[in-house]
């Protein structure tokens, strides 16, 4: 049965201490990909290039939402910027089922303000290593 985004949770950890990223609108989807090696000689069957995975890259992880000034999980990922520090991040989906992974804070932004507009921001994670789906 498909599973309901509402209720997707993102947190990071620094110095053991597990903060919630709040005021979220989207989670981007973490997307597995590679290099691919072409390994083709002169006498490859049928005179098709053959190739081998390469290096593996967990991608980004794009964050969108409504600022507050007042989110300790907000004011976190600013100071991670700051810091370019590489945290523990973990996703937690309605069933309780996680996919967790070390990132950094690539960039973050604070959105444009306009009539009947909403403050907003984004904040991009860059995934350093694997990711580990519980």
């Amino acid at each position: 049965m498909p599973q309901k985004s509402m209720g997707t949770t993102i947190s990071c950890t620094q110095n053991n201490t597990q903060t919630l990223i709040g005021s979220l609108r989207a989670i981007s989807e973490i997307r597995a990909d590679s290099e691919a090696i072409d390994v083709t000689t002169l006498d490859s069957p049928g005179g098709y290039r053959v190739y081998e995975q390469g290096l593996k890259d967990m991608g980004e992880v794009t964050l969108e939402g409504f600022f507050d000034s007042n989110s300790a999980g907000q004011t976190a990922l600013r100071s991670l910027y700051a810091s370019g520090a590489a945290v523990p991040f973990t996703v937690t989906f309605p069933d309780q089922s996680a996919v967790s992974f070390t990132a950094f804070v690539k960039s973050h932004s604070v959105g444009a303000a306009s009539v009947d507009g909403v403050v907003g921001f984004t904040a991009v994670l860059r995934i350093t290593g694997g990711v580990t789906v519980s």
